[in-house]
């Protein structure tokens, strides 16, 4: 039999508890759903919540190791008496929920009795010393005692019996001086016995304690305790002295007004001759010696809040720490409901969730009901509504002009900042060191290059310190960078300077370009970039295979593109004829020309921004046989005309301008696209003229760039013929090599339709693309594995390059939209093959025979 120590074995017996508990019934409830030492520490902290405490000390021992080391729980919330502490014992029964008068007024926490059970985790012993209508009252449990050969049993045969005792004012002093006899305890000033006590309180000693105690970090706990405390001022937490504050508390606060000192006037719809008054009679320092005189309210006291974020969070759990906290004589009426009664469709989340009001309304007390909860419906409650109505408009605008003027990205780093290392920086971190060390390749991480370790080791010194203690800079900005390639992913974290660049490039960014410039709409496009960057790292993190790692970036990159390309489910036919229909309409013309560039195979980026093309094409073809680059750019133009018969006049085209916008974006052709052009004198025309010019200033320069007209309607015969004609990117490169002048557009797009073009076999293609899908659980199939299988057929099917088998398969995809695709990897069916097969043989009945 283990001795009991002294405080636990001090006091009279009284009376025995009978606890109903097997040795399964706490390896099921403890071990089982409370694996965090912190959580045990959390547990008995949370009853001290529901137990109405204004004060709780958390006391640790200096070493955990030392035999006798404890871990104490003080509160002064409602004691338990005889029957408080046979109440506590029930296992997995609780009435808190259904207590006619809640302590403090509080919503409980505990719903199941079994919390207590968590304290298994860290010690055998678990005792209870408090003080309740002036007498002091202590209970052990020895989870020792719990008979362990009968461990696959819930119900215990027999019951544990605690001893129950009644100690004197002398005893109880003596049972808690370990504690209350530390600095740690008395740094806060608390006193337990004589002038200034409280009425109750409770000490809960874990002792005897387990290995895993020495898991806990003060550090941690005092974190996890903080995360968990609302954010309300009749309640505080002191972690061996220190007093916690809130995760939430004074962290990102903006502003702070006492009513009747700084918030004078209040708005609409407050009620008429609100006046200030000062109570010289009250402490300066009080919030209740200013105030406001409310006709039909009285006087209200209080203060307002509003922070830069949400605060919203973990602390919900045990009490909410955003919204209005309304208290008539002390009391808080609305524990849970943070709107008070108003509508939160009048309160808009975004930023009522990152405002706070603590405000005394004893007026109140009037029209309070029976239960003292709630305010009958009238007068009284309507102008209590205005008030906290008007209260809130008149600090509004201040979280509204701190967003209007919040530099890019300084959200995401404060969102990023609140989030733990594990999941947000360290991965990060992690993978930049794998980099470093050349172990790893990153697509979403730029990582210096330095020569000395000298060098490598202040970066990561500044890394780490970034990642661990200033979290608010690990993230120092956002840009939309113009630097890399439409192929280049979403963005690229700088982790030298902590930028995160969005790439301007890539499509979903140029889609969404308004909402990424637009304070407002930001953050959520933001947060998915950063999101993009942390999804290679994680995968990293749990060693994921560097080829499946790329192959999934890949794909969850294609889908991004695909998600916003409207005209990818359109078929050329489709494509080619929104073009002419828009050839009145600015706008309409810009997206159509963008989407009829995408439909010839490039990678297209809308712009058309003032100073800007409207939108730029990127071809990515591979090197040459030498090794040399044939990747080029074109900036798109689209100059429209509301008469239907009209032409767009030299003036208008701007060939200056258009030469401009092609040199700024480094595109190394430029064209123009309208309904017509004054070029009848061909080269002698002003736009001849011009256009030449410019070919021979670039020529002389030794950068040989291009303008080329075309008319929207030769265009749309492009786009419609490129994928019968099988137009792959390279050959377009000669309309803008060879053609300067509409007229020799329009005659170069002719030679492509009067081109005879051998036509694929396209069953053949298709069922090859089937079979290997089928043999690879629906993968797609990459153009390679599509090549090698062709060949392989009798007779064979051969192509000399993935880029001629793609061009194909781009061009069919085109005229079975929603049944084939085709990316620049790779390509699949979303149909069968008879289905495809259906899809294309209709499509190509749309076409003269002189055209197949």
């Amino acid at each position: 039999m283990t001795s009991e120590p002294m405080f636990a074995a001090i006091g009279d017996e009284t009376d025995n508890i009978e606890v109903r508990l097997s040795y399964r019934i706490v390896e099921l409830f403890s071990e089982g759903l409370y694996t965090s030492p912190n959580k045990a520490v959390e547990e008995l902290v949370a009853n001290s919540f529901d137990a109405g405490a204004q004060s709780v000390h958390v006391l640790l021992s200096s070493n955990l190791h030392d035999q006798n080391a404890t871990i104490a729980v003080f509160d002064d919330g409602e004691g338990m008496d005889q029957e408080g502490l046979k109440r506590h014992w029930l296992i997995g029964i609780s009435n808190k929920r259904e207590l006619s008068k809640l302590p403090g007024g509080r919503q409980q926490i505990g719903k199941f009795g079994i919390g207590k059970l968590a304290t298994y985790v860290l010690a055998d012993r678990l005792t209870h010393i408090s003080k309740c209508g002036s007498k002091y009252y202590s209970t052990s449990m020895d989870y020792r005692t719990i008979d362990k050969r009968v461990d696959q049993e819930v119900e215990p045969k027999t019951p544990i019996r605690l001893v129950l005792r009644e100690l004197t004012e002398q005893q109880a002093k003596e049972a808690v001086e370990p504690w209350t006899g530390t600095a740690a305890f008395n740094a806060a000033g608390t006193v337990l016995f004589g002038t200034g006590s409280p009425e109750s309180w409770t000490l809960s000693i874990m002792s005897s304690l387990k290995p895993k105690v020495h898991e806990i970090k003060p550090g941690t706990l005092g974190w996890v305790l903080s995360t968990a405390l609302p954010l309300r001022p009749d309640f505080g937490i002191w972690l061996n002295g220190q007093e916690l504050k809130s995760s939430k508390e004074g962290k990102g606060l903006l502003r702070r007004w006492v009513l009747g000192k700084d918030l004078v006037d209040l708005p609409r719809p407050s009620p008429k001759s609100v006046t200030a008054l000062e109570d010289v009679n009250i402490t300066e320092s009080s919030e209740h010696r200013f105030g406001l005189d409310v006709p039909g309210l009285g006087r209200i006291t209080g203060y307002a809040e509003v922070y830069k974020d949400l605060l919203t969070g973990k602390s919900d759990e045990i009490g909410r720490s955003h919204g209005f906290f309304v208290y008539v004589f002390g009391r808080l009426l609305n524990v849970d409901d943070g709107h008070f009664g108003i509508s939160p469709n009048e309160l808009r989340h975004g930023t009522f969730g990152r405002f706070r009001l603590v405000v005394h309304m004893d007026g109140l007390d009037a029209g309070l009901r029976s239960n003292r909860e709630s305010i009958g419906e009238g007068p009284l409650l309507d102008t209590a509504h205005d008030v906290l109505r008007a209260i809130f408009n008149a600090v509004r605008p201040e979280i509204e002009a701190h967003d209007s003027e919040e530099a890019p990205g300084a959200k995401l780093a404060r969102v990023l900042a609140a989030s733990p290392a594990s999941l947000s920086r360290r991965p990060i971190v992690d993978l930049s060191r794998a980099v470093a060390k050349g172990k790893a390749k990153s697509r979403y991480l730029i990582v210096p290059d330095f020569e000395s370790d000298e060098d490598w080791e202040a970066f990561f010194v500044d890394l780490e310190k970034r990642a661990a203690d200033e979290v608010e800079t690990f993230i120092s900005g956002v840009n939309i960078d113009f630097t890399g390639s439409s192929r280049d992913g979403i963005a690229r974290f700088d982790t030298q300077s902590g930028t995160l660049r969005l790439n301007g490039w890539h499509p979903f960014v140029a889609t969404f370009h308004d909402e990424f410039t637009n304070k407002k709409l930001r953050q959520p496009l933001e947060l998915l970039a950063m999101a993009e960057v942390l999804i290679e790292a994680h995968l990293h993190a749990i060693d994921v295979k560097a080829s499946n790692i790329e192959d999934f970036l890949s794909a969850r990159d294609q889908l991004l593109r695909n998600l916003t390309n409207e005209s990818g489910r359109q078929s050329a036919l489709s494509v080619a004829n929104t073009l002419r229909n828009a050839r009145n309409s600015p706008d309409r013309l810009e997206a159509a020309v963008c989407d009829a560039f995408r439909s010839l195979g490039f990678d297209v980026t809308p712009l058309g921004k003032k100073g800007e093309p409207d939108g730029v094409a990127a071809a990515h073809l591979s090197a040459d046989e030498s090794g040399k680059s044939r990747h080029y750019k074109v900036s798109l133009e689209a100059k429209s005309k509301e008469a239907s018969d009209a032409k767009v006049a030299a003036k208008t085209v701007g060939i200056a301008s258009v030469a401009q916008h092609r040199d700024k974006r480094e595109c190394e052709h430029a064209i123009v696209i309208g309904p017509a052009f004054p070029t009848s004198q061909g080269d002698t025309s002003t736009l001849g003229e011009q256009i030449d010019a410019d070919r021979k200033k670039s020529s002389a320069s030794g950068e040989a760039k291009t303008i080329t007209l075309i008319t929207v309607d030769d265009l749309a015969k492009l786009v419609r013929l490129r994928p019968v004609k099988q137009v792959g990117l390279q050959k377009l490169r000669n309309l803008f090599l060879e053609c300067s002048l509409p007229e020799e557009s329009a005659a170069w797009v002719e030679s492509i339709r009067e081109a005879a073009v051998e036509k694929p076999p396209y069953l053949k293609i298709v069922e090859a693309i089937e079979e290997q899908q089928k043999k690879y659980k629906k993968a797609p199939v990459q153009y390679s594995a599509l090549r090698v299988a062709l060949s392989h057929l009798v007779p064979p099917v051969e192509y000399e390059t993935d880029e001629e088998l793609f061009e194909l398969c781009r061009g069919m995809a085109q005229m079975a939209p929603g049944a084939m695709f085709a990316s620049s990897s790779t390509v699949e069916l979303d149909q069968s093959a008879d289905n495809v097969i259906a899809a294309i043989e209709a499509a190509m009945q749309d076409y003269p025979l002189d055209e197949q």
